[in-house]
């Protein structure tokens, strides 16, 4: 599999490419959202993971970009931030396309968002697991480092 991560923050860059790699994956490093899309004229990736806030390009105008793009309309998509403020959250716009993770998350919480944006829409579990903060019951102020939304559809 291979893997496109964005960021701009070089040592959260390097720890999850580390953890990527760990996994078996093919990692594609870029700093900002314009740098990825110039590197997307190569092969495909199979998962774009990208920081939502960056200079140059941000992660919400290049997924915008990128959708636009022929082949890469339905490309999954996982925004990291250390932000989870309503705008950030509204990021996600098709949870069944794109996920969203608070940075500093345990790195167990970016490889479950790996292996669901990667598993076929019909092999996907269509109920949110026990316990499962969604997107619909995140409370705002709850400061908790994990954010998931799996859809329930």
């Amino acid at each position: 599999m291979t893997i496109l991560l964005v960021d701009d923050e070089p040592d959260y860059r390097m720890l999850v490419r580390t953890v990527l790699m760990e996994r078996g994956c093919d990692v594609i490093l870029a700093e900002n959202g314009q740098e990825a899309l110039d590197k997307l004229k190569g092969p495909s990736p199979d998962l774009v993971i990208t920081d939502i806030y960056m200079p140059v390009m941000d992660g919400l105008r290049m997924s915008r970009t990128l959708r636009g793009m022929p082949g890469f309309e339905k490309m999954p998509i996982l925004f990291l931030s250390g932000y989870d403020d309503q705008h950030t959250l509204d990021a996600v716009k098709d949870p069944r396309y794109e996920g969203f993770l608070r940075k500093g998350a345990p790195m167990e919480e970016l490889v479950k968002w790996i292996d669901y944006l990667t598993t076929p829409l019909e092999k996907r579990p269509r109920l949110v697991s026990k316990g499962t903060t969604t997107r619909t019951n995140l409370r705002l102020n709850d400061r908790s480092r994990t954010f998931t939304n799996f859809p329930t559809m």
